[in-house]
């Protein structure tokens, strides 16, 4: 992928920042009929005035309510974790968002099923209507590297996996880009608990580490 001159790079972050007021605006699933008014607050983090445009795209499964509330993506205790994987890739905890540039399959809470831990998976009619937002923001920052977070992610965006285990640890280049997946940094899972898997996370911060320093040595 060839590096963009500081004119394209200011017409995407201007483009970006359209792009995130468009995305906020949006009311697609309450329309629909999926989600109440309180829930359909799409979370849409406008980059600092100073920032370069983010190179590396964070892609999950939906924001939780906490990052609803706080309009920062991974604002809970699973945020600190994900921090730490990224400190292990070359991403300073006070470079994170400056750096990455978070989003979902989702951008609104989806709320949680009755007696359930974690979030309600958003259904195939929600993720279908916000694709479009995921794709225009593909084009808009031609990210260099994507983070797959968590299974749906994986899915949607790689294609059909059996399990986390088959995959993490493990990077694919599709049409430039290296998309790299990752589990969820949620505690509710207990995939985590297995020394061997956290052992693949760390594989896959040192493939997002090796890929930011060969493109720091082109520019």
């Amino acid at each position: 992928m060839t590096p963009r001159s500081s004119t394209a790079r200011r017409s995407s972050h201007d483009r970006l920042l359209a792009y995130n007021a468009q995305l906020r605006a949006c009311r697609r699933c309450h329309q629909a009929g999926f989600l109440d008014e309180r829930q359909s607050i799409p979370i849409a983090r406008d980059p600092e005035p100073d920032a370069p445009l983010p190179e590396v795209l964070l892609v999950g499964q939906a924001p939780g309510l906490k990052a609803t509330s706080e309009n920062r993506p991974f604002a809970g205790v699973a945020g600190e974790r994900l921090r730490d994987w990224l400190e292990q890739g070359g991403i300073p905890r006070s470079e994170v968002y400056r750096k990455v540039h978070f989003a979902a399959i989702t951008r609104c809470y989806p709320g949680r099923l009755p007696g359930a831990k974690g979030d309600r998976v958003p259904s195939p009619g929600e993720q279908a209507l916000c694709r479009p937002w995921l794709d225009e923001l593909i084009a808009i920052l031609e990210p260099r590297v994507i983070l797959l977070v968590g299974l749906l992610a994986i899915r949607v965006l790689h294609g059909p996996v059996r399990s986390l285990t088959a995959v993490v640890g493990t990077a694919t280049d599709r049409d430039g880009i290296c998309m790299i997946p990752l589990p969820h940094p949620s505690g509710v899972s207990r995939w985590l608990n297995d020394p061997a898997n956290v052992a693949a996370v760390g594989r896959a911060m040192q493939i997002l580490r090796t890929r930011l320093n060969d493109h720091s040595r082109l520019l």
